[in-house]
């Protein structure tokens, strides 16, 4: 099999992550089905919408060299946390997905640690920002655990947006 995606793997206390592959999509469809996905273009029942959803994660570590990590703890994936520059972005965006009964556990702020501090030393990427719904509280959270701190408001595709701003060298 020939593949664009860089080989990595990164990990921290509990957790693996690495960048998708196919077998990973019955997880990541299940959670763009779910009410979970509200804050990250909203649910689709459409299988054709979240496969292109999927394909475009994989476009996106082909062409920036960086993006969205699948999350493991063992052999499970528990969601998804990484980069996204689309080109209606302002910069570069640190983000996470915690799949279902996933959350509440740190997994979140862990995994955003470690790509926080890879982006930094493999990319020279930083201080990277989150965007965050106003009405995502638990998102709210894993950034001000992380250190960032609410920068300004904006809009993203027409929807109103907090910028948090990750500091560099701040404790998770």
């Amino acid at each position: 099999m020939t593949t664009l995606l860089p080989n990595i793997t990164l990990h921290s206390a509990r957790l693996t992550l690495r960048p998708p592959v196919e077998a990973d999509y019955p997880a990541i469809a299940r959670f763009m089905a779910s009410p979970r996905a509200a804050f990250v273009g909203g649910a689709t029942a459409d299988e054709f919408q979240r496969w292109r959803g999927f394909l475009g994660s994989l476009g996106h570590w082909a062409l920036r060299g960086y993006g969205m990590f699948t999350l493991l703890q063992g052999d499970q994936v528990i969601g998804r946390v990484g980069l996204i520059n689309h080109i209606m972005w302002d910069e570069p965006e640190l983000g996470w997905q915690l799949f279902d009964g996933f959350e509440g556990h740190g997994f979140a702020t862990e995994a955003a640690q470690v790509v926080i501090d890879w982006a930094a030393r493999e990319k020279g990427l930083g201080p990277l920002i989150s965007y965050i719904d106003p009405q995502n509280p638990a998102s709210r959270r894993v950034a001000e655990r992380l250190g960032a701190y609410h920068e300004r408001d904006t809009q993203v595709l027409g929807m109103d947006i907090q910028v948090w701003r990750h500091q560099p060298g701040a404790p998770a």
